[in-house]
């Protein structure tokens, strides 16, 4: 009977110590509270200043907004000492600029100065600095199963997340800290049996109006941990829509 009591109590204070399990619902909606506790992430504009650094190339400057409160989007990216602009508003509708001006049929066929790029650059970052509010977007699969697991030898818990084929193709792993719920990398892969694509680890945080964004996000390849590059978040504002 005292053996019985023993190893239930020891059982209790593991459980106190390192936590509950969780399910995958509770996992998502934790890390967003983490992440974005006031949930305001849906009603922001997010004016961000982006270095991005990769091997043997100079850093190139970015300046991002995502719009939420309107749907917009742009992004203005200095390059060859020309500033180009992707703008994307919240119809759908796309402009760009060559340094302020409308550029030529030209300069837009030679620069990717187009719709579809534009569109890309938006998705592209309102999915990546939406992380993980973005979890919750409709198409999302998210596996029912908490993985426990490594990333950069440290313990997580992560998810494994599928997409409708409306929305995308790939497969990708998010992992968490266990204590904080934090977001600390994402994976993905085009066909997860050749071990392609791409892993992401996310370094140091910006909290403002509450929000805590992954400041430095470095990109590796899975089958050969070679560095791809780094995005370094020097700038972040966030407005509240009201």
């Amino acid at each position: 009977m005292k053996k019985l009591l023993l190893s239930l109590s020891i059982c209790l204070l593991t459980t106190a110590l390192y936590g509950q399990s969780v399910t995958a619902d509770q996992l998502v909606n934790r890390t967003i509270a983490f992440h974005d506790p006031d949930g305001w992430w849906s009603r922001v504009k997010m004016d961000m200043v982006i270095e991005m650094e990769t091997p043997n190339r100079s850093p190139r400057l970015s300046n991002v907004v995502v719009d939420n409160i309107k749907g917009g989007f742009h992004i203005s990216v200095l390059s060859n000492e020309r500033l180009l602009e992707w703008m994307v508003d919240g119809k759908d509708s796309c402009d760009f600029k060559v340094n302020f001006a409308r550029p030529t049929a030209e300069q837009a066929d030679s620069l990717s100065l187009t719709p579809d790029r534009a569109r890309r650059w938006r998705d592209y970052y309102t999915y990546l600095y939406g992380l993980p509010m973005k979890l919750k977007d409709e198409g999302t699969n998210i596996d029912d199963k908490v993985i426990e697991t490594t990333f950069m030898g440290k313990s997580v818990l992560s998810l494994r997340v599928t997409y409708d084929e409306s929305v995308g193709k790939d497969i990708w792993y998010f992992y968490f800290n266990p204590n904080t719920y934090a977001m600390v990398g994402y994976r993905f892969y085009h066909d997860e049996a050749k071990n392609d694509g791409e892993y992401i680890v996310l370094d140091d945080m910006i909290i403002e109006q509450g929000m805590r964004i992954p400041k430095n996000r470095s990109w590796f390849t899975n089958a050969e941990d070679k560095l791809l590059g780094t995005d370094y978040l020097k700038e972040f504002k966030v407005d509240r829509g009201w």
